[in-house]
């Protein structure tokens, strides 16, 4: 009994004392300032170019100085994107370099001075259709432990796209029949970046996508007698439910509509408005037309510029969806049609995709010139 007594207080001893030194590692480690609070930041990134402060501190002061080297850091993006279910490629190292590699905190201080990370504007070699990233970390501390959950940040490039895009207006629509129709879907998803003039009548159409027989249609529009001018409707089988969202007038959005076999969820700007249970859990879609804006009743007509719109065959998730608002791999799996709308003349709207599903309006739109996404006020 007093064996078993003598292990048990050597026991407890070993486990405080592991304790106690995981307590130390952690007081006295080093981690980036912003990855405290978020593995993450965006950084949006123009012709000019771009740079973000880069920083560290310690869990508590120490007596003699702490060197902190700064690098990058390949598998931390890796992690990222497989936790996140993203696709960020990492950024060449041309483009990108520190104002400082190394950074010293003093010996009585807590953090360090600021160093800035300067992102070059991209070129011709960079691939538009991708995204990038630059994975921020601490390579090496001299003088105290790393912090490894935060000893890598993920610097995320919102590069601003300049485009063309269709003002739609008096009947104008985008249309296509696919040969062979679109079937099997027990998931889809339905995007669209939109700036309105007004939002002042009811029943204005976005999408309208026809299924075969007449059946699983899938209508969206603005206003209706049961919800206000500008608020979204989705009219799928007897389910008309409407966003929470009340829209303003010549604002550019992006909109997202997703299905996953059990849920229609609604996403603005990459955030989700509304989850509301499909009436037929299970129902499998066809698209035998796919249409966006109505030209058939001009009361119902589109008055505002589109662009991305893009059909999908799987639910997309809110991260796909938000890291993806203005620019996407036409390479991306479930891309069904994906209608860029920059052509800047004509009436074919070229579909991205792999799969040849152009659009066609029904007369040519007005084009707008030097459109910023995201809007930035430019």
């Amino acid at each position: 009994m007093k064996n078993i007594a003598k292990i048990g207080i050597i026991f407890m001893v070993a486990l405080l004392a592991a304790c106690q030194s995981e307590y130390d590692v952690i007081e006295n480690g080093v981690f980036l300032t912003d990855a405290q609070k978020s593995q993450s930041k965006k950084v949006t990134i123009d012709d000019t170019g771009a740079k973000t402060v880069i920083s560290s501190r310690l869990g508590t002061m120490m007596t003699t100085d702490v060197t902190v080297e700064y690098g990058t850091d390949a598998t931390a993006l890796q992690a990222y994107n497989q936790k996140n279910g993203t696709d960020y490629q990492l950024l060449p190292e041309k483009f990108y370099s520190f104002s400082e590699s190394t950074t010293t905190i003093k010996a009585g201080e807590i953090g360090s001075s600021p160093t800035n990370l300067i992102i070059k504007p991209f070129d011709e070699t960079i691939d538009t259709t991708k995204k990038y990233a630059i994975p921020v970390a601490i390579v090496n501390a001299n003088g105290a432990e790393k912090l490894l959950s935060s000893s890598s940040l993920i610097v995320l490039l919102d590069q601003i796209i300049v485009t063309t895009v269709p003002y739609l207006a008096n009947g104008n629509a985008i249309s296509i029949v696919p040969e062979p129709m679109i079937e099997g879907l027990s998931s889809w998803t339905l995007e669209w970046n939109l700036c309105m003039d007004a939002f002042n009548r009811n029943n204005v159409t976005q999408w309208t996508i026809k299924g075969a027989d007449g059946k699983n249609n899938i209508y969206t529009r603005f206003g209706d007698v049961t919800c206000e001018k500008n608020q979204f409707q989705a009219k799928i089988g007897s389910g008309k439910p409407q966003s929470i969202t009340r829209f303003t007038a010549n604002k550019w959005y992006h909109l997202a509509l997703t299905y996953d076999g059990t849920n229609i969820r609604f996403y603005v700007d990459g955030v989700l408005d509304f989850t509301t249970p499909h009436a037929l859990p299970g129902e499998v879609f066809e698209m035998k037309e796919i249409g966006f804006a109505n030209s058939v009743n001009t009361a119902y007509t589109l008055k505002g510029s589109i662009s991305e719109l893009r059909v999908w065959s799987v639910a997309r998730s809110q991260a796909e969806i938000s890291n993806n608002m203005y620019v996407v791999s036409p390479q991306t799996p479930g891309l069904e049609v994906y209608w860029k709308c920059n052509e800047g003349s004509g009436t074919i709207i070229k579909d991205y995709s792999s799969h040849q599903r152009d659009g066609k309006l029904v007369k040519e739109a007005t084009w707008k010139t030097g459109v910023r996404f995201p809007d930035d006020g430019e």
